[in-house]
């Protein structure tokens, strides 16, 4: 399927597995994500999802496909009620189904596509003075992700008023809510994971090596919204036509990224989405407006028309050479270096472990097998029993036994001791305990020469040491 050629993602096997929990526990699971510092709501949709479909990591997707839909819908609506007309509607729509920020986050069962279409929909409603709807949407996207809080002083900028207030007060009440559940507190235990303490950034001088970051920043949006994108942003700042409009879609972006950048530990492009809402409906903007400028005298303007029939093929090169590559190359994506990381060549990319899950089922056809995974959660051992999720695994166990392997757990030697076969499943270069090569099951390596998943039968190794 081609929506699962990117193999599963850290995060993705993570809220995947918290829906299958709250399918087989709902009372118990419904607001788990809570100790984790996450809010549910995306969570909860996953769920009508995996009872739809039998490849989990596909049901996962599907919903995020979806919110994309209805996110190129938000934008052309968003486009016409700034003063767009038909062109300018065309182009952010447009530039929302195609383009690599859009594209790669629409196709990624992550909370922030989701979140993006809510603080959307909440900027829509406090142009459009909805106040009741700006209360539900920003609500929304806070029961989906805790940044959303950063839109806030946003929609001030848009309308500072007192019903835009009220409206954010009304969208604080429903996060709110959450407050009923005991786990309410453990929302906020892992803040420190990802920001630093902003006592120490402003008073003690920490924005000197986080503001050194920018530039890799700036690199994400010219990458992934393309330079021509970024170009039409800069220069719809001396636009004479909708000049207010385009000039607050400007900064509303810079005022989005400048506390993630200031604050942030280390900032992937995910988090960065919801400033290409900005971004992307200014470029539609302006371009419209040159398109508008060409059309009036267009024997005198043929330069003009050259040049931006290059800069819109250049637009839909690159995101056809993305979109190309998703489909038919995942391995040569042309990611920036920090989603390159994460998705393709470290332990949180997912290589291998459908392949490793269809083949320990398999196994466990003839024979009872116990299997010890690299690490305690995340790409493992959540992958696996992501996969493994209302399959017959009468003859299985599956357990994370920590990272890096330098022995196997005795707690999982005891619990796996009755099973006819034991089996090791871990990231070669987290792998310190050496085993015999005759030993190795499957290799499955990541692009570039990175470090491949291993799965060994560790059966004799554990009868001869143990």
């Amino acid at each position: 399927m081609l929506l699962t050629k990117l193999p599963v993602f850290a995060d993705e096997a993570i809220y995947i597995r918290w829906a299958q929990l709250i399918m087989d526990e709902p009372a118990r699971y419904a607001f788990f994500a809570l100790n984790d510092g996450k809010t549910p709501l995306f969570i909860w949709l996953l769920v009508p999802f995996q009872y739809l479909f039998t490849d989990p990591l596909l049901a996962g997707r599907l919903v995020s496909l979806l919110v994309g839909f209805l996110q190129i819908l938000a934008m052309g609506y968003l486009a016409k009620i700034l003063g767009g007309q038909k062109k300018a509607v065309f182009f952010s729509m447009l530039f929302t189904a195609i383009l690599p920020y859009w594209y790669l986050h629409h196709r990624l069962a992550l909370m922030d596509g989701l979140m993006t279409l809510f603080l959307t929909l909440a900027l829509i409603a406090v142009i459009k003075e909805k106040i009741f709807l700006l209360s539900l949407f920003l609500g929304l996207s806070l029961w989906t992700k805790l940044p959303a809080i950063l839109f806030v002083s946003i929609l001030f900028l848009w309308k500072p008023k007192l019903k835009t207030g009220v409206g954010i007060f009304g969208g604080l009440l429903i996060f709110l809510g959450l407050k009923l559940n005991p786990a309410f507190g453990q929302l906020f235990a892992r803040g420190g994971d990802f920001l630093y303490p902003i006592s120490e950034v402003v008073f003690h001088g920490l924005w000197r090596q986080t503001i050194i970051n920018f530039p890799n920043y700036f690199k994400y949006f010219l990458i992934y919204l393309t330079w021509p994108i970024i170009l039409f942003n800069i220069a719809s700042l001396f636009s004479q036509k909708n000049h207010k409009n385009l000039h607050l879609l400007f900064w509303s972006a810079i005022l989005f990224i400048l506390p993630i950048g200031i604050l942030g530990k280390m900032v992937y492009p995910r988090y960065l989405l919801p400033a290409a809402i900005f971004l992307t409906v200014n470029a539609g903007l302006y371009l419209e407006n040159l398109v508008n400028l060409a059309n009036k005298s267009l024997a005198k303007q043929t330069l003009r028309v050259v040049i931006l029939v290059l800069l819109l093929a250049n637009i839909i090169s690159l995101s056809g050479i993305f979109i190309f590559y998703s489909y038919f190359d995942v391995g040569s994506l042309p990611l920036v270096a920090a989603d390159k990381v994460q998705y393709l060549y470290e332990w949180s990319s997912g290589h291998g472990i459908k392949e490793s899950s269809d083949y320990i089922l398999e196994l466990a056809k003839k024979e009872k097998v116990a299997v010890g995974t690299e690490g305690y959660f995340g790409t493992l051992p959540d992958g696996v029993l992501m996969y493994l999720h209302r399959r017959d695994v009468t003859n299985l166990y599956v357990e994370g036994i920590g990272y890096p392997i330098k022995n196997i757990d005795p707690k999982f030697v005891a619990k796996a001791k009755n099973f006819d076969r034991q089996l090791l499943l871990v990231n070669s270069h987290r792998m310190e305990l050496v085993l015999d090569q005759k030993y190795l099951l499957k290799n499955y390596c990541r692009p570039d020469n990175k470090p491949c998943l291993q799965l060994w039968d560790i059966t004799d190794y554990l009868q001869t040491n143990l």
